[in-house]
């Protein structure tokens, strides 16, 4: 997801798959009777609720993992460090960890492209919130073949920007786009783009912004506002931090500007838009995946296990990371080893896997399991403080 102010081509995070209940500083090995699950997140700055979630679900499901057994046998150990949205924290840990002896990598939400570069230089599997998907995984773009060691379970820019672009081509007049220039911001970008110009329209605005993501400071975006007004935009399209997200709604809504607003996947994955937003949040539009909208019995279980051990409510992330692994335990029993090359060849064969959130799957050439099909346009009502599907 966020990215520590680096551009497309730079670095970023990393969540190592290791075992049991740890937090950071932890200490241990894959070695003996039990195996190790690194973890890196960024649970501070702009996005550190995200990292929080991701930690969370993913200790979840390392702790029903030993309930049942363990994977082949051996007891996990979880171990995690937030890495501070920092790409070179993230390449020490990714490294300590694969000193450690951990059988995976899981994210990192924050340093993505750094974790998928080390990955692929060190024939190393990395698992779960690997950024948000999108130019992150698939760094040549959708059509092209994903890094090959990289799986991500995570939120998928290339789907969120494809099914808001679709909305947007079917109700704006014209579109600006507002991203940050990371692999993050660009994928929304080139999902919206993609749409648009299949049918052969056009952004009349593509603006990018450096935002702080380390503390999640705010930036001024009047003049971002003014642009879009000259630029005789009726909707935009805000792919920034929920933070920024919610400072350019309020100040444009204060100058009384209309145009219809649109958010990324982050937008409403939790509170942080809307809070901070407030009645300026109303008719919001963003996108939800289509099965938490209507959460199965599973899902249900899931979401109070969660909001009980943690005092707060579940996010996508949490659900998706608990997902990667739990696919990681069966790719591993599957291969009747952890070792790297074995565990990519039986990711790469994952099919249909019963997840909290939908049927997941992994092919060589499909590394992210979220698409658009899993996807339903969302508008957040005032009155009721929720997201709603759009009629």
């Amino acid at each position: 997801m966020r990215r520590s102010g680096f551009a497309v081509t730079a670095a970023m995070a990393v969540l190592v798959v290791t075992a049991c209940s740890a937090g950071p500083g932890a200490s241990g090995s894959g070695s003996g009777d039990t195996l190790l699950l690194g973890g890196i997140a960024g649970t501070t700055g702009a996005y550190g609720t995200t990292g929080q979630a991701v930690v969370n679900g993913t200790q979840v499901a390392v702790d029903e993992i030993n309930e049942a057994g363990g994977i082949l046998g051996k007891k996990v150990r979880f171990e995690w460090e937030d890495d501070g949205a920092d790409a070179t924290k993230s390449s020490q840990l990714f490294s300590r960890f694969m000193s450690d002896g951990a059988i995976a990598i899981a994210g990192s939400p924050d340093t993505g492209p750094t974790t998928v570069e080390l990955s692929t230089k060190n024939q190393f599997p990395i698992i779960g919130a690997v950024d948000d998907c999108g130019l992150t995984v698939n760094t040549d773009g959708p059509d092209k073949p994903p890094a090959p060691f990289a799986f991500c379970t995570s939120l998928n820019t290339f789907a969120w920007g494809g099914v808001i672009g679709q909305h947007a081509l079917d109700h704006c007049q014209a579109l600006a786009v507002l991203h940050d220039p990371s692999t993050y911001g660009m994928g929304g970008l080139m999902g919206v783009k993609s749409t648009y110009e299949a049918t052969g329209r056009k952004i009349v605005l593509d603006e990018s912004i450096t935002e702080n993501w380390s503390t999640g400071a705010t930036v001024g975006l009047r003049a971002e506002i003014d642009k879009i007004k000259a630029a005789g935009a009726d909707c935009v399209v805000v792919w920034l931090t929920p933070q920024d997200q919610a400072n350019f709604i309020q100040e444009a809504r204060s100058i009384g500007a209309t145009f219809t607003a649109y958010g990324n996947d982050e937008t409403n994955a939790d509170a942080t838009f809307s809070d901070l937003a407030g009645d300026a949040a109303d008719g919001f539009i963003a996108a939800e995946i289509t099965t938490r909208l209507n959460p199965s019995e599973k899902l249900k279980a899931f979401q109070d296990k969660y909001k009980t051990r943690f005092n707060v409510a579940s996010t996508p992330f949490a659900e998706l990371s608990y997902d990667a692994a739990k696919i990681l335990k069966q790719a591993a029993e599957n291969a009747k080893s952890t070792a790297p090359k074995d565990l990519q060849r039986e990711l790469n064969k994952i099919t249909d896997f019963d997840g909290l959130t939908g049927r997941l799957t992994f092919t060589d050439q499909r590394h992210a399991t979220i698409d658009p099909e899993h996807l339903t346009i969302v508008s957040f009502d005032k009155g009721s403080k929720a997201w709603k599907p759009e009629s």
